[in-house]
Formats: C-alpha cells, structure tokens, sequence
C-alpha cells in the first residue's frame, strides 16, 4: 500500500491568493495522505532530503536538533472516513512505537491534527476535514495511544486551518507561537504522519523560513492569519502536521507544497541535486493563526458544550 498525491479544486484557489500575496510559489498542491498509488516524482526528490536535512540541523544545533525529536509524539494522526482496525503503541523517554491498521483502507485518508489545549482541541489543515467521519489517533497525558472520533468545531474558507476537538488529554499541547515575528532564515521543522502508511514513527524534516506574509483575515469567520513559506521538505500525510520552532513552538500547521517552474521541471526529470542543500525551486506554506484568535474560538465552543 502507497501513498498518491492529492489535488482538490480548493488549493489551486489558494495557489492563486499566494502568488498575488508575493509568496514565490506558482503551482501548490496539497500535502495530505491519500491511499493506492505510488507517490510522484517530485515527492520522491523531497522525500530524499528529508533524513539528510534532519541529519544536518543535529550537526548544527545538537542539543535543539535531538531535543525536537521527542515533539513528533505529541502530533495527532487524523483519519477521513477510514474506520480503525487496531491501535497499539509504547512511548519512553528513548522510543516512540506504534501500529495502526485500517479497515476500508482504499477509502480512507490520512493527515496529521496539533494539539493546542489540555482538554482535547487540535488544530489541523481545512482541505483535511471534508469527510462526515473523522477518527483521531494520538498519545494521550498517560501515554497511551487512543483512537477517537473526532468532530470538526471550525473550518475555514479562506484561510487553510480547522478546529477540532476529540474527547481527550493529549500528551503535552504546542505552544502557539507568533509567526509575525519569526526572522527570515530562522530554522524550523515539520513533523507529520506520512510514515503511518507503513506503520513507521512519523516523519520530521528541517529547514529554514522563507518568507512571511502580513496578517490575513477572512471576512465570514474573522480567522486572522499570516502564511509562512519554508524549504522543509514536506510530503503526503504531513499536511495538518505542526511547523516548529527549534524550541518547540508552534509556527504554523502544515499546507501546501509547490514548485516555482524551473523546479518543478527539476523535479521532474529526476534532476535533485545535493540531497544535504534545500530543493532549488521548492516551497512549503503553513498557515500561521492568530493566537488571541484561536483561544476566543476554543473558549466559544467550551461555553457552547457545557
């Protein structure tokens, strides 16, 4: 069983709004998992850069760089319309194991949910909730890994982000950073759920921020938000997942991947390039809320439900 690339009409509108917001990206597609068939030649030249470009941030900033590593078992795995089978898992200080089957496998798809609160709210990518049946996998404050049904409290039309909500303590939440004032060149990591395909500890990869948009709002919610274009090698099953700061705070949530054109042709003709050095012509996108904004989301929904 592999992964595909999924594309949905909705990010080739957002592909639109950041090119016109000055983002060097011209073709976006999405980061979410899909199950049966095999990945495209661009995510294959990404996916090689992935190991190298952890490998390189530990030989720069060792302490930080194996210190974020134990932050990926705090990131939820989201499941659209695919029913759990099994769920089992450990987590030590030294180790995270964990085995997920799926039922209707062929239906179903994966991305990754954050958690940004104590009592079970999680933060995940819009174009990954567009199924009725959403089931979250994740460690709860035990240390057990839980599957449960999750419901969608917000979806945004504009901006790429939801908010979700499962009846559970996570392990430890995020702590919502300000994207506004991340420098330019400041290094970060991503983490997400592309390895649960084949039942592998999910993914991290390294990079280095790009650009950041102004704030952003949308009319009909009031969602405020800024972009935050980055080289960290994203892949599928990563969207929704965490973009970090290397003291674990919370940048953005995982989006959009994209080539510039000479890139993409790179791409696909096979033509990589030094695997330790940023994809030329390559861009990632998280989402990055505001976070006065989301906690008045969280705290509405809390009054709504008691």
């Amino acid at each position: 069983m592999e992964s595909v690339l999924l594309m949905k009409g909705g990010d080739w509108c957002r592909a639109v709004r950041a090119a016109s917001a000055g983002m060097a990206v011209v073709m976006l597609v999405s980061g979410c998992g899909v199950y049966g068939a095999a990945m495209t030649r661009s995510q294959r030249v990404l996916s090689q850069r992935r190991v190298p470009s952890l490998e390189e941030l530990e030989r720069a900033e060792p302490e930080r760089g194996r210190a974020i590593r134990k932050a990926v078992s705090r990131t939820g795995l989201l499941l659209e319309h695919a029913k759990v089978g099994s769920v089992s898992g450990s987590l030590t200080e030294h180790e995270m194991k964990f085995e997920v089957s799926w039922k209707n496998e062929a239906k179903g798809a994966l991305s990754a949910a954050v958690p940004i609160t104590r009592d079970g709210y999680f933060l995940t990518a819009a174009h990954c909730v567009n199924m009725e049946s959403l089931t979250l996998v994740a460690f709860d404050a035990k240390r057990r890994l839980v599957n449960l049904p999750a419901r969608v409290v917000w979806k945004g039309e504009e901006a790429d982000l939801a908010l979700v909500h499962a009846e559970m303590r996570p392990l430890e939440p995020f702590r919502l950073a300000d994207g506004r004032a991340i420098p330019v060149g400041t290094r970060v990591v991503i983490a997400g759920w592309s390895g649960a395909i084949k039942n592998t500890a999910p993914p991290l990869a390294a990079g280095r921020v790009k650009q950041v948009t102004g704030w952003r709002r949308e009319e009909a919610s009031g969602a405020v938000w800024c972009d935050v274009e980055h080289d960290a090698p994203l892949n599928q099953g990563d969207s929704g997942g965490p973009l970090l700061t290397l003291d674990g705070g919370l940048v953005g949530i995982n989006s959009l991947l994209g080539f510039e054109f000479g890139g993409m042709w790179r791409a696909l003709l096979g033509i990589s390039g030094a695997l330790d050095q940023p994809f030329a012509g390559y861009n990632g996108l998280a989402v990055c809320p505001d976070a006065g904004w989301v906690m008045r989301m969280v705290e509405a929904d809390r009054a709504k439900v008691r």
